[in-house]
């Protein structure tokens, strides 16, 4: 009885491995075709409300999506809040830890004055870490637009899940890119 249960919960941790594999696959597959139709300036990529996020030190380039109401797309990209426009308070979320659609897992190893850019319609905008600090996730007050040509980078805090990181960061420059 014992190696019969035995047998199955491995079966059982197999099939959500290779499920894993699979989803993260076809993601990374998505987002590739997704940030190459932004530069291609191909008609399938959404101009209106997606951008393109490069942070070089961690090694990632993906697509940013408008949050959906009560930010159910959280959990397959990374998405920002209320403004898409970098003369006003960007906040991008996103989460980290394992599996899939954890794009901010390594979001703790940026640092003041490591740079990232966003690619916005025909714009490579360029920010600048100012600022790495952590709040409660009930501290609100965050969403405030308050502070104009800014970039937050929040996700839940690796060892306390009730906790957020926040990278915040300042626009460096603003460029026009030729697609």
């Amino acid at each position: 009885m014992k190696r019969k249960l035995l047998k199955i919960g491995l079966l059982i941790l197999i099939f959500l491995l290779v499920k894993e594999v699979i989803l993260m696959t076809i993601l990374n597959h998505n987002t590739t075709q997704s940030i190459n139709s932004y530069f291609k300036n191909e008609t399938s990529f959404n101009y209106k409300s997606d951008f393109v996020i490069e942070i070089p030190k961690i090694k990632l380039k993906t697509v940013i999506k408008k949050a959906d109401k009560n930010f159910k797309n959280l959990n397959k990209s990374l998405v920002y809040y209320r403004y898409d426009n970098y003369k006003e308070k960007i906040i991008v979320f996103g989460h980290s830890g394992v599996g899939y659609g954890t794009y901010f897992n390594r979001l703790d190893e940026l640092y003041i004055n490591d740079y990232i850019y966003l690619y916005k319609d025909k714009l490579k905008i360029t920010y600048i870490v100012s600022k790495k600090y952590s709040i409660y996730d009930t501290e609100l007050n965050i969403l405030k637009n308050d502070k104009k040509n800014t970039l937050l980078l929040i996700t839940c805090e690796k060892s306390n899940k009730s906790k957020r990181l926040v990278v915040e960061l300042k626009v460096e420059s603003v460029k026009t890119v030729e697609k």
